[in-house]
């Protein structure tokens, strides 16, 4: 499985130093740099990360089975995103053993085109569709697997990667009141309404037009 550590895919735009750790219906994702080694004057288009699953022993060409995702907007070239936390939805593979990878891609105007991927070595057994697997954790080379054990650990992870409540006043939201939040742009209430649902804070952040004070008054509107 040594070959299967990282299989980029000579785009410029890279993933470093990754794990995860899934919790029942939750996977917490740790990627310690995303990457734009393009030219300092290309903007990328927005990327989306996902957890993938590979039936083990399968080749190349079978199409992953998604575990998990999130889009991360855009990426300055020669800038990177450090030391990111994502707390997501877990869906449960089928039963099997499943070798799994975390893969960016990114939005070309059509569709979103693979970049890179990260292979775990450590294969993920699927026993059944219940969420038996508390507390399962897997690292990528020597890079540790995030593991809060307390409180304030995980008040701190949350806010580095913005996952406070605001965003689900967002998701959760009949369309007509987000639509008619007083003081925000039409156009920006618009994207967050075709963009839900947003699986953090730093998802809404990263629409355009949507700053923290923005989003605190959006989400103050909205839970009224």
């Amino acid at each position: 499985m040594d070959s299967l550590n990282h299989a980029p895919q000579d785009t410029n735009l890279a993933l470093q130093g990754c794990g995860y750790r899934i919790e029942n219906d939750r996977i917490l994702i740790f990627v310690h740099r995303i990457e734009n080694n393009r030219s300092d004057e290309n903007l990328s288009g927005t990327l989306c990360l996902q957890l993938s699953a590979f039936p083990k022993g399968s080749d190349d060409g079978t199409a992953p089975t998604v575990l998990a995702s999130t889009t991360i907007g855009e990426i300055k070239g020669q800038h990177f995103l450090g030391d990111c936390y994502y707390d997501l939805i877990f869906q449960q593979p089928p039963v099997g053993s499943w070798v799994l990878a975390l893969q960016l891609s990114e939005w070309n105007g059509v569709a979103y085109s693979l970049c890179d991927s990260v292979y775990f070595e450590n294969p993920y057994q699927s026993t059944s569709s219940a969420f038996d697997t508390a507390d399962t954790v897997n690292k990528q080379e020597d890079v540790q697997a995030p593991t809060p054990k307390t409180p304030e650990q995980v008040d701190r992870i949350k806010k580095n990667i913005g996952c406070s409540d605001g965003y689900l006043a967002i998701n959760k939201s009949k369309v007509d009141k987000l639509l008619n939040v007083k003081g925000v742009p039409k156009k920006v209430l618009e994207k967050l309404v075709a963009e839900r649902p947003f699986h953090s804070e730093k998802a809404v952040l990263n629409i355009k037009g949507v700053g923290p004070v923005m989003l605190k008054k959006i989400v103050s509107e909205l839970t009224r």
